[in-house]
């Protein structure tokens, strides 16, 4: 075989191999599992503890979630104060 022949079998395996790489991975990534975001609705609560420490305080928190999208809306909406 000469040079030119193996240059251009290198050339012709490497696109092969790029073409099946980008079939066989988007076939792959598509049949991958999703994983959904979130929690679903509810009643209840979620307790979130973070447990960040600056090294000089050790106190910990807990915050309560709500469930429920409408009341965990409700904390951040604004309320009227003034009455019409």
């Amino acid at each position: 075989m000469s040079g030119e022949t193996i240059v251009i079998l290198l050339l012709v395996l490497i696109a092969v191999g790029g073409m099946l790489l980008m079939v066989f991975g988007d076939k792959r990534r598509k049949n991958a599992p999703t994983q959904d975001k979130g929690s679903n609705p509810g009643q209840g609560y979620h307790l979130i503890q973070p447990n960040a420490s600056s090294g000089r305080d050790m106190s910990s928190s807990a915050y309560r979630v709500p469930k429920d999208p409408n009341d965990y809306a409700k904390i951040f909406a604004q309320t009227r104060t003034d009455k019409k």
